[in-house]
């Protein structure tokens, strides 16, 4: 395929070779470099790890470590995940894993297909303490009660964009204060449980990938990055099925700005602008973050 030649003389290539495999493609992925890789009856994916939240090499082997013993553990449980093909593999300063190669296709999934699937996901019998929190995750609430947050955010450059960090922050805080965090149960969190990460052989469902973001967390959690102020039809789809208390519905407005703040601050400390995503997603407004910002909820069905 396309590009082969040159990814077989790469470092990758070079892993690959000493590991028995050929590379015969890229794929695509969010926080990985990664190549489809073949051997004697194998046909395996390569992937090569980047320290995209900045939390150094130790930390970041064993952030890997986890996600493939969860990808075990999911399989186990009866999910298409790709179970690891051996230990994680430290070389050339980066970490690196082989996994199964699962096969199927993306293809559009309707809100109410989506929503089945997030909730079987969160009803599965995960083993959430032995797992735990995923190492390296951040805490996106503890923006909120960093008393050098606000100061920190009026370093953003742009003073449309900085007014709409500070008055996110006051409204996040103002409504956490009246927040009960223990209304939301813990569940294995996907992170980006969304149709581009759905792998379907028609209408069977063949891989659930990219764990990247999944952790330990309250359920809301999962809402905030699928919802992502944009699919009110999947929130309200989710809670059609496993309803949100008014508490819950409250977590998911000041989680999903407390995600982007806790970006904006990542940036800001080292001496970045915020990514458009984050500023654009701090003004983005729908018909269910307006009602949440009012203080009302959907009904409950």
């Amino acid at each position: 395929m396309s590009g082969a030649d040159d990814t077989n003389g790469s470092v990758a290539g070079e892993l690959a070779r000493g590991l028995g495999l050929t590379l015969t493609s890229t794929v695509p992925a969010r926080s990985t470099e990664s190549w489809r890789a073949q051997g004697p009856g194998q046909d395996l994916l390569l992937r090569r790890y980047l320290d995209l939240s900045e939390v150094g090499q130790s930390e970041l082997g064993r952030n890997v470590a986890w996600q493939a013993e969860l990808r075990e553990v999911a399989a186990g449980e009866g999910w298409p995940t790709a179970r690891p093909h051996g230990d994680p593999i430290a070389h050339a300063g980066s970490w690196w894993t082989l996994e199964q190669f699962l096969p199927g296709r993306h293809r559009p999934v309707p809100a109410a297909t989506q929503a089945r699937i997030l909730t079987a996901w969160h009803a599965t019998a995960f083993p959430l303490e032995r797992l735990g929190p995923r190492p390296g995750a951040f805490d996106t609430l503890a923006v909120l009660v960093d008393a050098d947050v606000p100061a920190l955010l009026g370093t953003c450059s742009d003073a449309e964009d900085r007014s709409w960090l500070l008055r996110r922050f006051d409204q996040a805080s103002a409504i956490a204060d009246a927040v009960d965090w223990t209304a939301s149960r813990r569940v294995l969190v996907h992170g980006d449980l969304v149709g581009r990460n759905l792998l379907w052989d028609g209408e069977r469902l063949t891989g659930v990938i990219d764990l990247e973001l999944a952790t330990v967390d309250r359920r809301v959690t999962e809402m905030t990055t699928s919802w992502r102020c944009r699919y009110d039809d999947l929130a309200l789809a989710v809670h059609r099925l496993d309803p949100f208390t008014d508490h819950e519905w409250r977590m998911l407005l000041v989680d999903w700005w407390a995600l982007l703040l806790t970006l904006s601050a990542f940036h800001l400390r080292r001496g970045r602008q915020p990514d458009r995503w984050e500023l654009d997603g701090l003004r983005r407004e729908t018909e269910l973050s307006r009602l949440l910002e009012r203080g009302e909820f959907p009904a409950t069905p």
